[in-house]
């Protein structure tokens, strides 16, 4: 049962009736007014009553509905802000465990490194002719055939095999989208590969140590390899051991209704799918690492012969596949 509204003659004084609705609106407690008006010299009795029957009211209802609507705009204003991506690739020469997952892993943003990874001994050993010389005879699956960006999906599906000497030889020799080889096909797995796995340290802070063979990827390629728009169902950290990649990214978010998916690959260009100002280009070059947050649309075109690391590893779960089925 709702309590009677107190007579008229025991209202508040109308300066005091004005303090408490524009307390109310901002979401003061009634016990807290209650107990300033007290000490101001009101009666408990009329200050709870008086509280509650403004509360009540229908003109504060629908005033604090007028009110709650801009201060809702705003809010939603203010998030949006916080949770749009920069209108550039973020930069820093190196990044903490926290930074990272504040900044970026849970902000998605991308983040360029330009010395975070430059110590590690498979960034400053490692090139084609040096990987030439120590596995010479090694046996090198390689991807052939690689078709065009609307049947991306296949990129991958076609391989022959050829020594570690002449695929080198072929990279080298001049720009091609016709070859490429990815680790999937065995290649950080090879038993006579298996002390390159030693030379991946060290490790950034944010990644933890490596199992063989999961948790990274190697590709290996000449200048014009282009890697299709696409995203993956995990964060990676791309590090560049040899020549330079343009990457240019978008996030998934930003993507127009009508875009269409082929498995992980965009079924058409990027400009046709995201506005140009949702369309970010970084270089990256040798020594450097590039973040790219999980769902991010990220189409890689080598620039030179290349040599690019892949990392899954992180210290946080990092798997989200089921973002393929929506």
């Amino acid at each position: 049962m709702s309590e009677p509204s107190l007579p008229t003659e025991l209202r508040l004084a109308l300066d005091w009736e004005l303090w408490v609705i524009e307390q109310l609106l901002f979401d003061a407690k009634l016990d807290s007014l209650v107990t300033t008006l007290v000490e101001q010299g009101v009666a408990p009795e009329l200050a709870r009553r008086r509280g509650l029957d403004i509360r009540r009211s229908e003109g504060f209802t629908r005033l604090a509905r007028r009110l709650a609507e801009p201060r809702l705009a705003a809010k939603l204003q203010r998030l949006q802000a916080e949770l749009a991506p920069e209108r550039s690739v973020a930069i820093r020469e190196t990044v903490d465990r926290d930074t990272l997952l504040a900044e970026h892993w849970i902000r998605s943003r991308p983040l360029l490194l330009t010395h975070a990874v430059q110590d590690m001994r498979a960034v400053r050993e490692w090139s084609l002719a040096e990987l030439a010389r120590r596995f010479p005879t090694v046996q090198i699956e390689v991807n052939v055939e690689r078709l065009a960006a609307t049947h991306a999906a296949d990129t991958e599906t076609r391989a022959r095999t050829m020594p570690l000497t002449e695929l080198v030889a072929e990279i080298e020799r001049a720009p091609s989208n016709d070859f490429y080889v990815v680790s999937r096909n065995g290649l950080l797995s090879h038993p006579e590969l298996r002390s390159l796995w030693d030379e991946l340290a060290p490790l950034p802070p944010f990644l933890v140590p490596l199992r063989p063979p999961h948790g990274i990827s190697l590709w290996i390629g000449p200048a014009g390899t282009v890697t299709p728009p696409h995203f993956d169902p995990h964060n990676v950290l791309l590090v560049q051991v040899q020549g330079s990649k343009r990457i240019r990214l978008a996030p998934r978010l930003k993507a127009s209704l009508h875009a269409s998916l082929s498995g992980y690959y965009l079924a058409e260009p990027l400009e046709q799918v995201f506005a140009p100002e949702a369309i970010y280009e970084v270089t990256l070059e040798a020594g450097q690492a590039l973040f790219v947050p999980v769902a991010w649309f990220h189409e890689v075109t080598a620039l030179a012969p290349s040599i690019t690391l892949s990392f899954m590893n992180f210290c946080w779960p990092n798997h989200f596949h089921w973002l393929a089925s929506r």
